[in-house]
């Protein structure tokens, strides 16, 4: 038993916090699972909930009730793997399930590119790969696309078979790639770096090499197929998008600078990897003694080819072409190359990061087994897994789901922050609907994010979206004027972006924050009633008692409460 252990602690540390999560998720359930909304809850889930509901994923010229009806083309692909399982499966079981599944994809592509790259020293770091592998498949990373995060060692697997001439089968898996991986967020890098790898190597090898050609044509038309909803958006709808609108900040030179510096230690939001804590630490202080080495050895070609360096020269390009963005020479010289692309953010070039910082760790933990400092590896390994597990941010569900629990425990009383059922409040909203008669009118949401809406099979006038029509922005936008006209702040958000076509405030800025208590000082709705009827709408859903209702000729229905939500919904009628 005891050498049985000592051969399989590493999988026996991977089952056992698998296990550990299941349970938790398991036992708690949705009213004590606590997500991140942003991005998420707000708008992704929401979107599968809206195509489930309406039997929407394979539909074609449907209208889906959201932001006043939109074509079904704008939501995502059915051909991904996460639609897949949101399709067989109800929201929050599916969302749980993508969570263990892409933790999964990233462990076993890790082991496939160790084994690949290591070939018959494998055995000697074998728990090193299995664990990073698990790692990066643990880092809480922006949820709806994490497959196309975890896959990434996958793709590079992929590539090297191919090159290496291996078998049709990997081009076959190559075309099922874009399964796994979002166009919008990675499609067109991957093309662009395969095909500057295709340059470099056939410059190197002073010959064409032909299947990593192949690769990028049998990518991109893959891509092309499952994301063909997009693609007729793009070139067949004749209609400006909101992207032609949309306005991005002027940096100047210092403050790129500050992006580039910022985004190197912090990266974004959405793929929060968690490395300033561990993996950045390390990877600098390995920097400098592996080129201390190399200078000291008299090795200074070792400088530019040391594979450690090459990495973090990865990063560094990474995150330059993120500052540049808000270049404006660099912006619009981008989008007079490629006018369609108007409005994309080339600047996700940062989303290979956490991938490139968790494998300048390994690369380090390699070099420590190399150097019969295996003890020193295990030490650093456990370090990198602790830093993951225990450190809170935005998508990094399992300890936001620990933590609030524990501290409602701890202080008998309920946190500020909403699980998962009590954001959605399923029970509260079919109370609402039966009592009202609903039967698909459109609604509007106040105090609250208007997903809660969609999500219970309420038609509604607002929404989030990053991709829709300008006429329907345009148009909403006369709902909101007086709110627009009081707000600068607001005026700003929406004008120059737009993705949030939210009801504002006047004086409270980002009303809809999900929290536990909602009673702001200024209770008025700023609406323009008229141009709402005349979007359709008819039910304001608010979590506040709107003092200026007799104003708008806004009728009252009713107060809804119950027990198992946080919200007091009062519902109007217009």
């Amino acid at each position: 038993m005891r050498d049985y252990f000592k051969k399989n602690w590493h999988f026996i540390i991977v089952i056992g916090i698998l296990l550990a999560e299941f349970i938790t998720f398991l036992c708690v359930g949705e009213m004590g699972t606590y997500i991140g909304v942003h991005d998420n809850l707000d708008i992704h889930i929401t979107d599968y909930k809206l195509l489930r509901d309406n039997h929407a994923f394979f539909s074609h010229g449907q209208t889906i009730p959201l932001l006043g009806g939109i074509d079904r083309n704008f939501l995502l692909s059915e051909f991904y793997l996460y639609s897949l399982i949101h399709a067989a499966l109800p929201t929050y079981t599916a969302y749980i399930a993508g969570h263990f599944i892409k933790i999964l994809i990233a462990l076993f592509s890790g082991i496939l590119l160790g084994k690949d790259i290591l070939k018959a020293s494998y055995k000697k770091y074998d728990k090193a790969v299995v664990l990073f592998s698990f790692i990066y498949g643990l880092l809480p990373l922006y949820p709806a696309f994490s497959f196309s995060f975890s896959s990434i060692p996958l793709l590079v697997w992929l590539i090297r078979k191919i090159e290496g001439r291996e078998g049709k089968l990997y081009y076959v898996l190559l075309f099922l790639y874009p399964t796994l991986s979002y166009f919008t967020f990675f499609g067109p890098f991957i093309l662009g770096y395969i095909f500057i790898y295709f340059i470099y190597r056939s410059i190197v090898s002073k010959r064409i090499s032909l299947p990593l050609l192949s690769s990028v044509f049998i990518l991109a038309a893959s891509y092309i197929l499952i994301e063909y909803r997009l693609f007729l958006i793009i070139f067949t709808s004749g209609q400006a998008t909101i992207r032609d609108t949309m306005v991005v900040d002027n940096a100047t030179l210092p403050e790129i600078l500050s992006t580039i510096g910022d985004v190197f230690v912090n990266n974004m939001f959405h793929c929060d990897d968690l490395h300033r804590f561990f993996a950045l630490p390390v990877t600098i202080a390995a920097f400098f003694v592996i080129n201390f080495l190399h200078i000291k050895n008299k090795e200074l070609k070792q400088l530019i080819k040391d594979p450690f360096n090459l990495v973090l020269l990865f990063i560094l390009f990474n995150c330059t072409v993120y500052g540049l963005y808000n270049s404006y020479f660099v912006r619009t010289l981008f989008e007079k190359i490629v006018p369609p692309l108007k409005g994309w953010q080339f600047n996700r070039t940062l989303f290979f990061n956490p991938f490139l910082w968790y494998l300048e760790v390994f690369i380090v933990i390699k070099r420590l087994i190399d150097d019969k400092k295996k003890k020193f590896a295990v030490t650093l390994t456990a370090f990198t897994l602790i830093s993951v597990l225990c450190v809170q941010s935005l998508y990094n569900d399992f300890f936001n789901t620990l933590y609030v629990n524990a501290w409602q425990l701890v202080k008998h009383e309920k946190s500020e922050t909403l699980s998962y059922g009590e954001f959605f409040s399923e029970d509260l909203f079919t109370e609402i609907k039966k009592d009202i008669g609903y039967s698909g009118e459109y609604s509007i949401a106040y105090g609250f994010h208007p997903a809660v809406l969609s999500y219970n099979s309420i038609s509604t006038l607002d929404g989030c979206l990053s991709y829709y029509y300008q006429s329907y922005k345009n148009s909403f936008r006369k709902v909101i004027e007086p709110a627009l006209n009081e707000s600068k702040e607001a005026r700003k958000y929406y004008d120059e972006w737009g993705a949030r076509a939210y009801i504002f405030s006047g004086s409270v800025e980002s009303i809809w924050n999900p929290e536990r208590t909602k009673d702001p000082d200024d209770k008025r709705l700023l609406i323009d009633t008229s141009s709402m009827k005349a979007l359709g709408g008819k039910y304001i859903f608010s979590r506040i008692e709107i003092s200026n209702a007799k104003e708008l000729n806004a009728s009252l229905i009713g107060k809804y409460k119950n027990d198992s939500s946080p919200y007091s919904i009062w519902v109007y009628e217009i």
